[in-house]
């Protein structure tokens, strides 16, 4: 511990404690925390494959016209999670809803052997993972690291769970994204509701090339302290990050409902329409006719009387094919 990696330490737990704390009070929490595992999901397939990003994302999703089944499964995934844990039997189950989704529900086998990680090094006191030569007993002794140690402080434990579950490669495919998958497991214990509300994917996204190059520098160095650094950092960052998107997304709420409010006599429709755009901020009629049960007709006056109050915009003119944005929560 330097004082570099204690500065980055506190500035992570204050950041996560100020999004505890406006998760508590936030009335439209769960809205946003299912964006945000949307957001999640995209950018952690983003980091290893080619795919659509995530206002491509949104606009499939809010739209019911196209493919994001992979992203689907990846929701699954971190859904599951939440309720299982660090050991071989449940990470092959989270990988196999990964790949395949839940409905499926084919645990993934784990390599016998594998050479992905040889000669490795570590500088670190108490931290001497079993090389994984032999895989079972490596993913075995990520448990026993996570069982017996409790000084470490939670968020370096997360940096070397996920390190060593990346050295390990447990899986033919897909370890990268349930390596990351593995961090809010890691930390459900001390984040609690806030967990579910940071996308670190993101973060590690915009930053791909340190992230993979401390992966795989790491294992020959042995410096363990340069990617705790990285890994808490950005954990950090991705926090306060999210903090600043609840309250915009909070504010873009609330100045809607405020512009209705003063309206008047207002059908109940229009605030119908509004609660699915918390959800699903670009969409169409005929999605958000499907998702409230309101006619197409009632659902178009409701967006077009959102449109002349400026709280949605419209893309496209054909009728029946005009997505709606909501404009504070589709653009950002």
């Amino acid at each position: 511990m330097d004082d570099e990696l204690a500065a980055l330490l506190i500035e992570a737990h204050r950041n996560i404690g100020f999004l505890e704390g406006l998760v508590e009070y936030a009335p439209n929490k769960e809205a946003f925390a299912e964006l945000m595992l949307l957001k999640e999901c995209t950018y952690s397939h983003m980091i290893d494959y080619d795919g659509p990003d995530l206002k491509e994302i949104l606009t499939i999703r809010g739209t019911d016209k196209g493919n994001i089944t992979p992203i689907m499964n990846l929701e699954a995934a971190y859904s599951a999670a939440a309720n299982l844990e660090i050991h071989a039997p449940d990470l092959s189950q989270i990988c196999g809803i990964a790949l395949n989704g839940e409905s499926e529900n084919t645990p993934i086998d784990v390599r016998a052997h594998q050479t992905f990680w040889l000669g490795a090094k570590t500088n670190l006191k108490g931290y001497n993972p079993t090389a994984p030569d032999a895989v079972l007993p490596a993913l075995a002794d990520i448990s026993a690291y996570l069982y017996n140690d409790h000084n470490t402080d939670p968020l370096i434990k997360a940096a070397l769970v996920h390190y060593q579950f990346e050295m390990i490669h447990p899986f033919e495919r897909y370890n990268g994204i349930v390596g990351r998958i593995l961090v809010p497991m890691v930390l459900r214990d001390v984040i609690g509701d806030a967990r579910q509300l940071i996308c670190l994917s993101e973060c590690l996204y915009h930053n791909k090339n340190e992230y993979f190059d401390l992966l795989r520098s790491t294992q020959y160095s042995g410096g363990y302290i340069r990617w705790i650094k990285f890994f808490v950092n950005a954990v950090g960052q991705a926090a306060k990050r999210s903090a600043e998107q609840l309250i915009q997304y909070e504010q873009a709420i609330a100045e809607a409902e405020d512009r209705l409010i003063h309206i008047g006599n207002l059908p109940k429709s229009v605030y119908s329409v509004l609660e699915h755009l918390k959800r699903f901020p670009i969409t169409t009629v005929s999605s958000a006719a499907k998702n409230t049960g309101l006619s197409f007709n009632s659902v178009s006056k409701a967006m077009s009387m959102m449109l002349e109050h400026d709280i949605v915009i419209q893309s496209g003119n054909d009728i029946r094919n005009r997505i709606w944005i909501h404009k504070s929560i589709g653009q950002t």
